[in-house]
């Protein structure tokens, strides 16, 4: 079998791909992103240029590159594109499967204010939030992001109503929430042959990435996760980033696909990419270790020379 990973040039695309080199499940394994200039092909057999997912072309360009490349499994890494093919309700393209999130889960989590609301609306606890230009915080500082968007993209720290003033109207704004050495990153993954599998990891960050981290066995946090997980209903795998406050546990961010600590994730046992894998294609999935509390991990450097 063939496999096509796409956002290489990004850790998570690149990430995905050094997990399925290493696996060794797939004959060949194909990368695209938008444009060229990433070590992709350290990792991957073929790379090639892809446009991005909000062109008109997008969908006809990787139907056609699956057809010629004889591809059986596609694994968009990009929030763009999987925003794009769940809103398409693209589940296969050009006979290959595609490895991602229900339509549901997708858009109820790319939408920041709509996954507050309907979080809260399923009696689960989250921050205090509202859309900039028709509701005001009770209190400051909020962080304002756009509504929808990547990860920390975007994201401000106001101070007063004066600042939230000139904030991009139709953003929303959210409760800040402390104490920020308090921050937990949440992989979970649900399918129907596997029971919830969630791993809690307190982490700090390093870049706008998890620079490093250690796992934790915390039951408030375990029954938060899942009861967010439920709430979504979660066929798949995700990242529910939080903080631990006075009041308890309270997200942040929901990212519906695999997040940048999916390679730390593997290599400790919690192997979400290849279970996601294996139960999608209906063949064996890799037995599951929990890690051990205590576990740590440290993001390093890894350095690719090219004279070409």
């Amino acid at each position: 079998m063939n496999v096509l990973v796409s956002g290489v040039a990004g850790d998570i695309g690149l990430g995905i791909a050094r997990i399925l080199k290493e696996w060794g499940v797939f004959s060949e394994l194909h990368g695209i992103d938008i444009h060229p200039d990433h070590p992709g092909l350290f990792v991957l057999d073929k790379c090639d240029v892809a446009p991005r997912a909000n062109e008109d072309k997008y969908l006809s360009w990787v139907a056609d590159y699956i057809s010629k490349n004889g591809i059986d499994v596609f694994i968009p890494s990009s929030e763009a594109e999987i925003s794009t093919l769940a809103s398409a309700g693209i589940t296969d393209i050009a006979g290959a499967s595609i490895i991602r999130n229900n339509k549901f889960t997708v858009q109820r989590s790319l939408d920041k204010f709509d996954c507050l609301s309907h979080l809260k609306s399923c009696g689960i606890s989250v921050p205090a939030n509202g859309i900039v230009g028709c509701t005001t915080p009770s209190s400051y500082p909020v962080i304002v992001k756009p509504r929808s968007g990547q990860g920390s993209k975007g994201v401000t720290l106001i101070k007063s109503a004066d600042e939230l003033k000139v904030c991009n109207v139709g953003w929303v704004w959210q409760e800040c929430l402390l104490p920020d050495n308090q921050e937990y990153t949440c992989p979970v993954y649900v399918s129907s042959k596997t029971d919830m599998r969630t791993l809690i990891i307190k982490r700090k960050l390093m870049g706008g990435l998890t620079g490093s981290g250690i796992i934790v066995d915390n039951v408030e946090i375990d029954e938060y996760v899942r009861a967010i997980a439920k709430a979504m209903q979660l066929e798949g795998a995700i990242n529910i980033q939080l903080r631990l406050t006075e009041s308890g546990p309270l997200l942040f961010e929901i990212n519906p696909r695999l997040s940048s600590t999916l390679v730390f994730r593997d290599k400790i046992g919690f192997t979400d990419l290849r279970w996601w894998i294996a139960d999608s294609l209906g063949f064996e999935s890799p037995e599951y270790y929990a890690p051990k509390p205590g576990t740590r991990f440290y993001r390093g450097a890894q350095e690719y020379i090219s004279n070409s």
